[in-house]
């Protein structure tokens, strides 16, 4: 039997079901979180913003980069993902800033949120507890703090469902997005038979995402997206490093056809290491579809193997949905094969402790 069709082996190498649990309730998540958002009450003056900044590190950033890239076309305020200590220059009052840390302990969303108070700029969050949830009640701010019951590995980057519904629901509520919840129904409903489908119990032979695991594995992957993929082709890049232990990278069309096709001939190394997933849609513009085609080209022509993943979502937001769940199962799988525990972070959590001593 392979193993990644052995669910008991599965569970040793993680030491027990949370992480499989965490992922087979990305749906739940979403769906959760979407709606509970929605009982926010918030003053007029949140209702008359100009700009929105969202802050956020790792697992609670790309959920930020995953909603504004699907929803681009239809935001209705510009939006800043700030990832840094520093916010930009232009926030004041009438700026939203809305400070994203699953766990509430997040260093530089602290700081970002004192400076958002002294800019004077209207505050929410998204958190699931700690000194961020408690700032913001000891401020009586309006936020959303989600109980993570469908997160039992308590990692964010496998919780993330909590930070891309709630974006989506409290976007919605404050007027910068406009969208069609009939849709957001519909791709919850589509994503519970995508998880079916790369679940444990869906055997190797029908499941690409245990295909893409063993192609991966002991590889370099290069993640290749486009248009309102992008934030996902983040997601699994970070995914990847995390929970399987394993470095990735992600690139998006059309920039890459500007400088990275020419550095694909050294070192000779790279030729026996890298491979390129191209996620492909249906729904990409049709220059970035001649783009996909003729990338892919290029990269078989320097001798470098690639996997093309076709996406199959009806529409943007069920083909979004769909890559979240890819990259959650493809991380666990890859996981599995280089048998590591994806429900620690040592060296992250050691940076921590450094941080703290210096």
């Amino acid at each position: 039997m392979n193993i990644l069709d052995n669910k008991d082996q599965i569970i040793k190498f993680q030491g027990n079901k949370s992480v499989i649990e965490s992922i087979y309730s990305l749906d739940k998540q979403i769906k959760q979180s979407y709606h509970q958002v929605k009982e926010i009450r918030f003053s007029k003056e949140y209702f008359k913003i100009e700009n929105v900044v969202i802050g956020g590190m790792g697992g609670s950033r790309f959920p930020a980069l995953i909603v504004y890239h699907l929803f681009k076309d239809q935001l209705q305020k510009p939006i800043i993902i700030n990832d840094n200590y520093i916010l930009p220059g232009f926030v004041n009052k009438k700026t939203l800033f809305l400070a994203s840390s699953y766990s509430g302990t997040t260093e530089e969303v602290l700081i970002m949120l004192e400076e958002a108070k002294n800019k004077k700029a209207l505050i929410s969050g998204i958190t699931c507890g700690g000194e961020l949830a408690k700032k913001l009640n000891d401020l009586k701010l309006p936020f959303y703090q989600f109980n993570p019951e469908y997160n039992p590995s308590s990692q964010p980057r496998i919780g993330f469902g909590y930070a891309v519904g709630g974006l989506i629901g409290l976007l919605e509520t404050l007027g910068v997005l406009i969208i069609n919840k009939k849709e957001v129904e519909q791709a919850i409903n589509f994503l519970t038979k995508v998880i079916k489908k790369f679940s444990i119990e869906s055997y190797f032979e029908n499941n690409e995402a245990k295909k893409l695991a063993s192609f991966l594995f002991e590889n370099y992957p290069f993640y290749i997206v486009s248009e309102f993929l992008t934030g996902v082709g983040n997601a699994i890049a970070n995914q990847t490093n995390e929970t399987a232990k394993a470095i990735s990278d992600f690139r998006v069309i059309p920039e890459l056809n500007h400088h990275l096709m020419e550095g694909l001939k050294h070192p000779e190394i790279l030729k026996k290491l890298l491979v390129f997933v191209f996620f492909e849609s249906s729904l990409y513009s049709p220059p970035i579809k001649k783009r996909f085609l003729i990338t892919k080209e290029v990269v078989e022509k320097n001798n470098i193997k690639t996997f093309s993943y076709k996406l199959l979502g009806k529409n943007k937001i069920e083909q979004v949905f769909e890559l979240m769940a890819l990259g959650s199962f493809l991380s666990m799988y890859l996981s599995v094969l280089y048998k590591e525990n994806p429900a620690v972070i040592p060296y992250v959590d050691y940076f921590k402790k450094r941080l703290k001593e210096i």
